[in-house]
This record gives structure tokens, C-alpha cells and sequence, in this order.
């Protein structure tokens, strides 16, 4: 039998609500319905299983110094044993007794959807009639001697951990440092990463592998009397495997094909696991030495020289100077177009207006040399300097925005958006699609738009940004580009 206690919530608080309903109930995947789950058991505490999570709540409301009273854990049997009811449910209340909580109200739950046998028990840490908080210390070894007692009472098979059964004291006794190491060595369960990598995966871990193939002539190698770290290295290196020692004085092992590493510790329990294993090899195999021997392992066929060329590689570089000198320049040409183009909307915004208030002085003049008595005058004057305000407010923000929309980008921007935009020649609806995105480049590029000049049509031969409609300006650049890659203009 296995104990697990579940520990309790950091972020948020247990709830006997949420338990209960994981417990007891499940949804159906084909129908959506709400299905019963397991078989339940209820304290004589409680009225019902529907009203047992509201009632615990009530209980634990009575004692607001306890955080938490959700106690759970489970009771798992092995595959192929089965206990019946009576058996599971005095498994259940002998831990429950255990612990100290025979008086307080439960839940016991039974489930068999899995390939071992197992129950959950949900109980309530506060006692019903005094009130008080009941955290036993140390459950888990706790319940570990109770499950060994439990093994012994209906003859089920023995499960190693913390605490064993002494079957001539007739109880249950810690287990020592030896006994765990040697079951947790019997046991080759894969541990951390490597049982996660084995249970996503469905493959052997490295540290399976070494386990059972490496650990045992390891082993062998370390009881002769002349071994020494060379015969180690020697011995690792068959296996394509190198160890290699830590600043803290730990000793991991790489696997030199795939850079992977797992604690020595793990894999030579019985040599490397604990200060006092760790020491008593160091003792037999002598001070530290690096791996004299290195594995010479076949060369991939990737298709290249072994030798570089440096000709070729002196060529590739001053290539890709130019290129970057050549992106530069471009570069350095927009943002200096884009810069002298919002300094002409900034110049064009400040004589829009020097314009706007000559025709408030205008305005003024016209008022105050108006037949009509000086209140009327007054209004007139404050009506005109209103609208003044709001359009000089106006142009100011209109002004902002096409200065921030022509602004020049950053190098990045530029190359990852607008330069390469422009030059995606072989996918005209795609460039297409980018042109908003790509403005200041329309603005600057030479206006293709077809204009009427005595009575024949001609190419415009403005800038396209000096164009004063905007949409024949857009319109001129989109035809420019598609006639440019092969397009017939239509």
C-alpha cells in the first residue's frame, strides 16, 4: 500500500466543495451529463453527501484562525489486489484514527477507475464540537506505519518506505538510511525529469539506462583494488558517457551524443550517493583526474570539407560588408528624405497658421469697423476668436499626426517591414497588401498618375507627394509597382 498526503493550496484556499464534487462526480465525454463517481462513505456526523461540503464549511467557519481545514489523502493498493468494502473502509478509519481525527467529520471515497485499487479521504482538520484545529506532525510518516500494520493485518504485499514491519516487536519501525537506499536501488523507478521525459515520451531515459547497463560493471570496477579514475573514464567511455566534476564537489555524467547530464547520485547509488559513499570512493579511486582518454566518435557526412576554406570565408565576409554598408546607405537616404519631408509639413503647418491668425486680425478689423454698438462687438470678437482656437487646435493635431505618420523608422523597423516590403518583387499581392503599412515610401517615390494636358492624357511628372489628391497619388504607386513586375496596366 501506498500513502500520499495532498498538500495544500499556496495561491488559494482548499475548498471542500471543489474536492467533493472531484470525488463524487464526472462528465459524461459523449453526453455531457453529470455522472456519480466511486462508492462514498460519510461520518455519522454529517447529514448527507449533498449537504457534507456545506456542513464541513460550517464547522471551519467557527474557528477563523485555521487557514485551511481541507485535509485529503489517498490509500492505493498495488495492481491485482482488491480489498473488499469492509476491508477498505477499516483501512480507512485505522489512518483516520491514526492521525487523530476519528471524532471529526470525513468523507471516504472509493475508486477503481485506474489500474490499481484506491480511496481518497476527505476530513475536516476542525473537530465539530470543540472547535479546534487538529495538525498531526509529520502524517505522512504517520500514516506509513499504519499502512504497515495494515499490510500485516490482511497479509498484503509489503511496500518499501520510510517506516517497515518488524514482525517480532509486531509493529512498525522507521526504516534505516540502508534499507531505503536499497529498496529505492531494487526499485530503478526513474526520478524528476527523466520520469516525466519516460512518461511523455514512451522511451527510455538516460538515467534508465545507466542504471541498468553502466551502474552494475561500475560497481564491480570500484571494489578491485587498483581502480582508479583512468579505469573509470576508460570504463565510461565505452558507454560513450564522461564524468565530470562540480565547483561544490559533485559529480554529474554526460552522455557525449546528446549533452545530456544526470547526477551521478542518481544513477551509482551505492558509490556516489551521500557525503560518506561520495568520500569512500574518492578514497579508493584517489585524487581527481580529467579524462586523459576522449571518444573519438566517427565524423558526420554534413557534405563539407574538413578543412575551411579561408579564401571562400574572407570572400563570404567582405560580401556581407558590402551588403551591410549597401543597407546603410539605402537607409540613410529615406530617413534623410523622411526628415526633410517632415520638415516641409512642419514649415507648411506654420504658415497654415500664420494664415489662420491673419484672418482673425481681418476678422477683428471687419468687426470693430461695423456700424453695430460695442456689446454686439463684444460677441462677434469673442465668436471669432473661438473658432480661431479650435482651428488653430485643429491644424496643430493634423499637422502632429502626418509628421508622426511620415516619421522616419528605426533601422529594424525599416528593414523588417518597409524594406523588405518593397522588395518582395515576386509577390505583388502581398507588397500590395502592405502598402499602408509603408506610407512614406509611396509619398516619396515619382508620381506615375495619368494627367489631361491639352486634351491628351500624359504622365504626371510631379513628386508623388506634391500630388493634391491623395488617393490618385496611391493609386499611382500601386499601378507604378504592378506594371514594374509584368502587370499589363489597365
Amino acid at each position: 500500500m501506498i500513502a500520499k498526503v495532498q498538500p495544500s493550496k499556496q495561491k488559494s484556499r482548499s475548498s471542500f466543495k471543489r474536492l467533493l464534487n472531484y470525488l463524487t462526480k464526472e462528465l459524461d465525454p459523449e453526453t455531457g451529463e453529470t455522472l456519480l463517481r466511486g462508492e462514498a462513505i460519510l461520518s455519522n456526523n454529517l447529514v448527507g453527501i449533498d449537504t457534507a461540503a456545506a456542513e464541513m464549511k460550517g464547522v471551519e467557519s467557527l474557528n477563523p484562525r485555521c487557514n485551511d481545514a481541507v485535509l485529503h489523502y489517498e490509500l492505493a493498493w498495488p495492481p491485482g489486489e482488491r480489498p473488499s468494502q469492509v476491508e477498505w473502509v477499516d483501512c480507512a478509519l485505522y489512518t483516520l484514527s491514526q492521525l487523530g481525527f476519528k471524532e471529526h467529520q470525513y468523507v471516504l471515497v472509493a475508486h477503481d477507475d485506474k489500474k490499481h485499487f484506491h480511496i481518497h479521504v476527505m476530513a475536516n482538520r476542525v473537530h465539530p464540537e470543540t472547535y479546534k484545529a487538529h495538525t498531526p506532525y509529520r502524517d505522512w510518516i504517520t500514516l506509513d506505519g499504519a499502512i504497515r500494520h495494515l499490510e500485516a493485518k490482511y497479509g498484503w504485499s509489503h511496500t518499501p518506505g520510510p517506516m517497515r514491519w518488524d514482525e517480532d516487536r509486531k509493529t512498525a519501525v522507521p526504516a534505516s538510511k540502508a534499507e531505503r537506499d536499497a529498496a529505492r536501488s531494487a526499485q530503478q523507478h526513474p526520478t524528476g525529469a527523466a520520469a516525466q521525459y519516460e512518461h511523455y515520451h514512451d522511451e527510455e531515459s538516460l538515467q534508465t539506462f545507466v542504471r541498468r547497463e553502466v551502474a552494475p560493471p561500475v560497481r564491480t570496477l570500484l571494489t578491485r583494488q587498483n581502480a582508479s579514475w583512468d579505469s573509470l573514464h576508460i570504463l565510461l567511455a565505452k558507454y560513450h558517457l564522461r564524468i565530470e566534476k562540480g565547483e561544490a564537489g559533485g559529480y554529474t555524467l554526460l552522455a557525449i551524443d546528446h549533452t545530456i547530464r544526470v547526477k551521478t547520485s542518481d544513477v551509482f547509488r551505492h558509490n556516489f550517493a551521500g557525503k560518506e559513499n561520495r568520500k569512500a570512493t574518492e578514497q579508493i579511486l584517489g585524487l581527481w583526474k580529467e579524462p586523459a582518454t576522449t571518444l573519438q566518435l566517427p565524423p558526420a557526412d554534413t557534405g563539407r570539407t574538413a578543412v575551411r576554406n579561408q579564401t571562400l570565408r574572407a570572400e563570404r565576409r567582405e560580401q556581407r560588408l558590402q551588403g551591410r554598408k549597401a543597407l546603410l546607405f539605402e537607409y540613410n537616404q529615406y530617413r534623410n528624405q523622411q526628415r526633410a519631408f517632415c520638415k516641409g509639413i512642419t514649415a507648411k503647418g506654420r504658415e497654415d497658421r500664420q494664415q489662420s491668425l491673419t484672418r482673425l486680425k481681418q476678422r477683428k478689423k471687419e468687426i470693430r469697423a461695423s456700424a453695430q454698438p460695442w456689446p454686439t462687438k463684444k460677441i462677434f470678437l469673442s465668436e471669432a476668436v473661438a473658432a480661431s482656437v479650435i482651428e488653430l487646435r485643429t491644424l496643430k493635431l493634423s499637422t502632429q499626426r502626418t509628421r508622426q505618420a511620415q516619421f522616419p523608422k528605426s533601422l529594424r523597423t525599416w528593414v523588417h517591414v518597409v524594406h523588405n516590403t518593397w522588395h518582395q518583387t515576386d509577390q505583388p499581392v502581398r507588397m500590395l497588401g502592405n502598402l499602408d503599412r509603408a506610407p512614406q515610401l509611396i509619398y516619396n517615390r515619382p508620381c506615375t498618375a495619368w494627367v489631361k494636358c491639352n486634351a491628351e492624357y500624359q504622365p504626371c511628372a510631379k513628386p508623388l507627394h506634391t500630388c493634391t489628391s491623395s488617393a490618385r497619388a496611391r493609386s499611382a504607386a500601386v499601378i507604378s509597382d504592378v506594371a514594374s513586375m509584368g502587370f499589363p496596366r489597365k
